[in-house]
């Protein structure tokens, strides 16, 4: 299931997001973005929540090798339902794992990005991506 994109244009990365993310309507989808220089990561990982239409769960065994192989900047995932706020539980996740959160939401065709209290990440990177997520 695991789809997957390299680039240096960071557009084409954000543009892979928003396309996986509207493949789906029934249920969240969800992956990773990296930084494997010189260019940007982006996997679609399969949704292992219980309620994919509410949640959104990613093997541990397939974020240890994609971090392992790239620079995590983010996990990303969709709202099929609401706008593209964090909810409570995408909070506590992840400022649990110290991964900022990208979330697309398929009603607003909008992204937020949610940056834990603590984490460390290849902050050039990363800031080019929020700069283009606005």
């Amino acid at each position: 299931m695991v789809k997957e994109i390299q680039s240096k244009s960071i557009v084409k990365i954000r543009d892979f997001v928003v396309n996986a993310c509207n493949g789906q309507v029934m249920q969240e989808v969800c992956g990773f973005i990296g930084w494997d220089s010189p260019e940007y990561v982006a996997t679609v990982e399969k949704n292992d929540a219980a309620d994919p239409k509410n949640f959104f769960a990613i093997n541990p065994a397939s974020y240890l090798m994609f971090a392992n192989n790239n620079d995590m900047l983010a996990i990303f995932h969709s709202h099929i339902i609401g706008d593209e706020n964090p909810s409570e539980f995408d909070i506590k996740m992840a400022e649990a794992c110290c991964v900022p959160f990208v979330i697309y939401s398929l009603n607003t065709k909008k992204f937020h990005i949610y940056e834990p209290s603590k984490c460390e990440l290849n902050v050039k990177a990363f800031t080019r991506l929020k700069d283009h997520l606005k």
